[in-house]
Formats: C-alpha cells, structure tokens, sequence
C-alpha cells in the first residue's frame, strides 16, 4: 500500500543548523536534489531572509559551496554544494524506493515528506535512518485516501483536526476562549508540538487560497 512519511530531523544532526543560530528567522525549500558523481551531493534552495541568510549559508560548516542562481527580494536560489558527511546523510534521507516530496527547513528543523510504494518500505528506511545517527521524528503517515482528501484542502487530517477544533473552541476569537495549552491537552500534544502543527497548516491553507494551485504534492 502507498504510504506518504512526514518526518522532522534537527538540523543539527543534518545540515545548515550554523545557519539558523546566525539567521533564526530563515527558511529554506529543496527545489531539486541530485547526488553528484563525487563525494558530495548537489541541492538547489529558495532560501527566504535576505542577504543575511544567503551569507550564512555560504559560511555554514555542512556546505562546501554556495553559489547564487536568482535573487527576487527577501528570497534567493542557492546552488549548494553540501560536504561529503553532509551529503551522505542527505542520501540516506533520499531513498532508492521512495521519492522526496517536499524537503524544508526553519526554526532549526528539516522536514520532509516522502512517498513509499509500500509501508514496508517505510519501516526499513526509517530503520536506515536510525543506523546513520540521524534523530528522525515521524509526525504523519498516511496512505491514498487521505492523498485525495489533501488535494482538495492542502491540509493533512491532523492539520485539518487541529484548525477545526481551534475555530470551533474560539482560540481566533480576540480575546482567545481557550489557549493553546487547553487545545494541545485535547490532542494529547505538547503547546509547542500544535503550535508548530498549526503553523503548518495556516502556510498550507494560506498558500492553497492564495495560488490557488492542485496542492498534490504541497500537503505538510
């Protein structure tokens, strides 16, 4: 059965977590990933955070290089050649029997969303992940059906039940009918566990209305 894996990894067990200390606000998106013939692998990012984070970027100790594609306001295309650790990890977290959906990072996290061709798979590379150090955190997995279900939202179930529930409880009422705290106990998370389930789902959404896009491949 297909299985799309949402997972969080820290950056400091993979990369640019030098990046996000100099520039906390920073967000970074994998447009493509290829490994390279050599020891290290090539990514090409949309950073967002001005000159600031290209820079930190560029100084970072996991990148061997960083060279600049395209640069609009607050956001640059980075061609990034990562160091040979880096890259192996990054390998490691580009599977041969899966495809990488999305892969991006803020606030000191990557996140991925990658699609099996059968929940076995799964499991054995979230075991590969494991063997290699890197602290892999499985947030989601969901199959064909809630796929369908996110084209049309751009939301996950999870995503979706949270927005839901904040609404119906008044958490966007000013003043709040409940807090944060109060909404993570109904879900049996931690307050920063929804906080950052709810910011997901509010740039889903947003980003959803706003292009008005088939979000197929753009559910977090």
């Amino acid at each position: 059965m297909t299985s799309v894996v949402e997972v969080a990894v820290p950056a400091a067990d993979l990369a640019l977590a030098e990046t996000f200390q100099r520039t906390p606000g920073a967000t970074v998106e994998s447009m493509q990933a290829a490994a390279a013939d050599g020891d290290a692998a090539l990514s090409v990012l949309t950073v967002e955070g001005g000159e600031d984070v290209e820079r930190a970027v560029d100084r970072d100790a996991t990148v061997e290089a960083a060279t600049a594609l395209a640069t609009l306001d607050e956001e640059c295309v980075l061609r990034v050649d990562w160091t040979a650790p880096t890259a192996e990890l990054l390998r490691v977290l580009h599977p041969n029997d899966g495809a990488v959906l999305e892969a991006r990072a803020t606030d000191g996290t990557w996140w991925f969303r990658v699609l099996f061709g059968e929940r076995a798979m799964t499991e054995d590379w979230h075991r590969e992940c494991r063997d290699s150090a890197l602290r892999v955190n499985v947030e989601s997995v969901y199959g064909p059906t809630t796929t369908v279900w996110s084209r049309e939202t751009g939301l996950s179930e999870k995503q979706y039940a949270a927005l839901e529930s904040a609404l119906r409880r008044g958490f966007y009422e000013v003043p709040r009918r409940v807090t944060l705290e109060e909404l993570a106990a109904e879900f049996d998370v931690t307050h920063q566990a929804l906080s950052e389930r709810l910011s997901r789902a509010h740039r889903a959404a947003i980003s959803n209305v706003v292009s008005g896009a088939f979000f197929a491949t753009r559910v977090e």
